[in-house]
């Protein structure tokens, strides 16, 4: 008989855990969770008509228990044993729908149809050198959008329309800060097609994501492996993306002026906006990338075993924040950008300087990565003192000549 295991889905997330009621929450998860079995299915292959099995999640949606989640279960524990005893017939899984042709209007001069919109979009994106990754994420969302309107003439969606997608979205147990993200890919279609007054507004909670303090890297660094400590170093002190690390090149760096030059290797990688930066390499950081390239053959500074670039950079931070006894929650690779920035901000660097270093386009987005000086410090008790000590004193006098 298969076994049927219930598991659940955060609010937001695309990763399943087991439901139980021994973990945090005790079987009592927070609204929004998503409740889903998970199973071997017995399944028929439509062209050879012979029998297998598939790994299966299946949503179950509306439910807020884990009690109702596994009755589900044991109902889809009977159900799969009844279709493997011939009980009841197993599913033939219908055949997957084509992909979204690439359209024009059917009618020369009539109306501009969405699947037709969508492709002149990523068209021009491609011609505006968008980055692949921007490509393919605005397809993504408006290939949703299609599935949740259906193929319309562009000039008859309506703010009502952006509403279904938002349900459709809600559904699917998306974020509010995703939903308000996608459902600005889709305004962004509409105006790029001159269609202005088409737009929602999805409220959401800023998540405020400080930079790392010093006993946190002091306890990452020391658990840290060689390889492990260059590298997240290597973020540390330059303040690049992840892409940027990933396709790092030896001949970026230049050991003797030492600086580090985020610049294209092509034809896998360009730095966003297509603009390349110089950043100065820590003397630390230097010498320990010296040691490294002695080891390393390939011409990534990062390379896999196989030598390609490497993707699980983030899943080696979280592992070793475990390591280190620290919330694996709490850190993530952008964050060490943000801490990069406000470290420098610190040190006295001016913020055009930091914008410049970090590759961003203006000021303002620079300026919200700059944390200011924690309060408990002595230099911003120092401050302080400096600032207003002297209106102290006077108040003090005339508080006791009164």
């Amino acid at each position: 008989m298969s076994k049927v295991s219930l598991y659940v889905r955060y609010r937001g997330s695309r990763k399943y855990e087991k439901a139980t009621i021994r973990g945090k929450y005790k079987g009592n998860y927070p609204e929004g969770t998503v409740f889903c079995l998970r199973y071997l299915g017995p399944t028929v292959d439509p062209d050879t008509g012979k029998g297998s099995h598939k790994r299966c999640f299946e949503t179950l949606p509306g439910l807020d228990t884990i009690l109702a989640g596994n009755e589900k279960r044991l109902l889809k524990e009977v159900e799969l044993y009844r279709m493997e005893h011939g009980e009841i017939p197993i599913p033939v899984p219908k055949p997957a729908p084509a992909a979204m042709p690439v359209l024009v209007p059917a009618v020369a001069g009539g109306p501009l149809l969405l699947d037709a919109a969508i492709d002149q979009y990523k068209a021009s994106l491609i011609k505006r050198k968008k980055a692949k990754r921007t490509v393919g994420g605005y397809g993504y969302t408006l290939r949703e959008f299609y599935q949740s309107c259906g193929n319309k003439p562009l000039s008859s969606i309506t703010v009502q329309d952006l509403e279904d997608f938002q349900a459709y979205m809600d559904k699917e147990g998306l974020s509010d800060r995703t939903m308000a993200n996608r459902i600005g890919e889709v305004v962004t279609l509409l105006r790029y097609f001159k269609i202005k007054d088409v737009t929602l507004s999805v409220k959401y909670v800023e998540k405020k994501v400080r930079a790392y303090r010093a006993d946190e890297l002091d306890a990452l660094f020391a658990m840290a492996t060689p390889d492990e400590w260059v590298l997240f170093q290597f973020f540390l002190g330059l303040g690049p993306r992840e892409q940027e690390v990933m396709y790092a090149h030896w001949s970026d760096v230049d050991f003797v002026d030492g600086i580090y030059k985020v610049t294209a290797h092509q034809p896998r990688f360009t730095p966003k906006d297509y603009e390349e930066r110089e950043i100065p390499l820590p003397a630390h950081l230097g010498a320990a990338l010296r040691e490294r390239r002695r080891e390393v053959e390939s011409q990534l500074i990062f390379p896999t075993p196989s030598g390609k670039p490497d993707g699980h950079m983030l899943r080696k931070l979280k592992a070793l924040a475990k390591r280190a006894g620290l919330d694996p929650t709490k850190f993530g690779l952008h964050v060490f950008r943000k801490t990069f920035a406000t470290l420098l901000h610190r040190a006295g660097v001016d913020a055009r300087t930091i914008q410049q270093r970090l590759g961003h386009s203006d000021l303002e987005t620079t300026l919200l990565y700059l944390e200011g000086e924690n309060a408990r410090s002595q230099n911003s008790r120092d401050k302080a003192n400096e600032a207003f000590g002297t209106f102290g004193g006077q108040a003090r006098c005339e508080l006791f000549n009164s």
